[in-house]
């Protein structure tokens, strides 16, 4: 089963990119992650714009979600919202149609105690309106993940890394 990871954070060492990188060594067998890490390629949406020939990066997106078998979106949460960079994605993906039907799973983590559960509601809110098949048994907020990850960005608490288990393995039952 092929996963997409996509990070909601334009910063690489992003907890939201480590949590992303820390799913895909806890995955179990016959799922493989792979990144789409060019949000800051993407240039702001307009309708106008979406047409072809697509901007390379939105193009070269497009293609990686409709080559998905799942979806995993991890997001920040700034201003109790996900960010505007990851809104941007998902509008340039929307009028494609690639995510319809998609298995896709929710995550945010934060350092803060309520682990971005506000960013989670509209990334969910957004995928739905999307038609993407979210599943809410691997969605998930991981609060407090800061100081929950090692130097390696591995997760530190059991419970934590039970509960990231737990959501992979709902996604991949989803995505058969």
């Amino acid at each position: 089963m092929r996963v997409l990871a996509l990070s909601g954070s334009l910063r690489a060492q992003s907890l939201n990119a480590r949590v992303l990188r820390e799913a895909a060594r806890l995955a179990p067998d016959g799922m493989d992650f792979s990144f789409w890490e060019r949000l800051d390629d993407l240039p702001h949406f307009s309708p106008e714009r979406d047409e072809d020939p697509l901007p390379p990066a939105v193009a070269d997106l497009r293609a990686r979600v409709r080559e998905a078998d799942a979806l995993l979106f991890c997001t920040p949460e700034y201003i109790h919202a996900m960010p505007a960079v990851l809104k941007n994605l998902l509008e340039w993906v929307v009028s494609s149609g690639a995510c319809v039907g998609k298995p896709t799973a929710a995550w945010s983590v934060s350092p803060s105690l309520e682990g971005g559960a506000r960013a989670q509601a509209s990334l969910v809110h957004t995928l739905e309106v999307m038609s993407a098949k979210v599943v809410p048994e691997a969605s998930l907020c991981l609060t407090l993940a800061h100081s929950g990850l090692d130097g390696d960005g591995h997760l530190r608490k059991q419970e934590q890394a039970t509960l990231l288990c737990k959501a992979l393995r709902e996604l991949s039952f989803h995505a058969s």
